[in-house]
């Protein structure tokens, strides 16, 4: 599990968990059906939101946010995270969804030696996300 957004206090404030293919595949003893495993994937990054398009025309969805921004940590995106990719989120200490899209104008080998970016859409579901309460001491 990657450090918390608050280690990365004040630029971190995203983090996107992505499910993927875990590449093993299992058998269902009581069907016979087989059963792909999947990995969860946590990164924390810094994203700047913009709002969205309140406008009254057709097609224009007001309850989504564009994002853009760079990956923290870790810095390069698992390969089996792709374009349309999804994600649990976390924006702002704000509950909701990610969609990945793709930068197809940055060069590839500038990859290794800058932090990726990363941009996409935030959709808040549930509102702000609530503190989590202290451990008791015992």
């Amino acid at each position: 599990m990657p450090l918390p957004i608050a280690a990365y206090a004040p630029h971190g404030n995203a983090q996107l968990t992505f499910t993927v293919s875990g590449g093993t595949v299992t058998t269902d003893s009581t069907t016979g059906n087989p059963i792909a495993s999947v990995e969860t994937l946590e990164y924390l990054a810094a994203v700047k939101l913009s709002g969205p398009n309140w406008q009254k025309v057709e097609g224009a969805d007001t309850t989504i946010y564009r994002c853009t921004g760079r990956l923290l940590f870790p810095a390069v995106l698992d390969p089996r995270i792709t374009n349309g990719s999804k994600a649990a989120a976390v924006i702002n200490g704000y509950v909701g969804r990610f969609e990945l899209t793709f930068d197809l104008d940055m060069d590839d080998t500038v990859y290794s030696t800058v932090r990726q970016s990363i941009t996409g859409t935030f959709r808040v579901v549930g509102g702000k996300q609530l503190p989590t309460p202290p451990s008791p001491v015992p």
